[in-house]
């Protein structure tokens, strides 16, 4: 079985990147993720629970997050995910390309204040 480029999953969506770097740390169930992304983006990201649980199975079904074999919660029922290697490559990725804009866009502002615009 040939692995997925990561770069065919780039650009990541906000709630895509924010769950792959979420689970960087480790495994969690999607309410730990939850309070994770809204902790880690000062509440400026606060993913709705319909939509989030969409995008973690859509997460699971492009192979970059698995669910775990063990569960947590007082019956054992809590999902719990951790990134696959695909998905951390991914995640390498994404990073790498943020920083490539973030230089490109330091640079264009530079030049333009260079120039008194």
């Amino acid at each position: 079985m040939s692995r997925r480029d990561p770069q065919s999953f780039l650009p990541l969506t906000h709630l895509t990147y924010h769950l792959l770097f979420a689970l960087a740390d480790e495994p969690a169930h999607a309410y730990a993720l939850v309070h994770a992304i809204r902790e880690r983006s000062e509440g400026r990201i606060d993913p709705g629970t319909g939509s989030f649980y969409s995008m973690i199975r859509q997460a699971v079904d492009d192979g970059l997050v698995r669910e775990s074999a063990r569960a947590q919660g007082a019956d054992g029922r809590r999902r719990v995910y951790d990134i696959t290697p695909l998905g951390r490559d991914v995640l390498h990725a994404e990073v790498r390309r943020l920083e490539q804009q973030l230089t490109a866009t330091r640079r264009t502002l530079a030049a333009a204040e260079r120039r008194g615009r």
